[in-house]
């Protein structure tokens, strides 16, 4: 969300500050992150911090695979390797 709130507030600021500063798309992409921000501090009374912070990894995966997908931007094959390698890693830190 907040690429598109990126280009959306190039088109706003043309109209006035305040425009870019209510662009829907920044609104939402702020209200989604004040919402995770809330939900992992949520996790983190109920899950010890060494089993919940490898989880954190998971957006160096999703958010590039997303851009992928959403944007076209692509994804070199030692990338793709090393979200393998640490997807991995996350399984294993959670099975010890």
């Amino acid at each position: 969300m907040f690429k598109f709130a990126a280009s959306d507030i190039q088109v706003q600021l043309k109209k006035s500050l305040w425009a870019a500063l209510f662009s829907p798309w920044l609104v939402a992409a702020m209200f989604l992150y004040l919402t995770t921000a809330a939900l992992w501090v949520w996790i983190l009374t109920q899950v010890p911090l060494s089993r919940a912070y490898p989880f954190s990894l998971l957006g160096a995966a999703l958010v590039p695979m997303l851009a992928h997908f959403i944007f076209g931007e692509s994804l070199s094959p030692t990338f793709l390797v090393g979200i393998a390698l640490v997807l991995t890693g996350l399984v294993f830190v959670q099975m010890s």
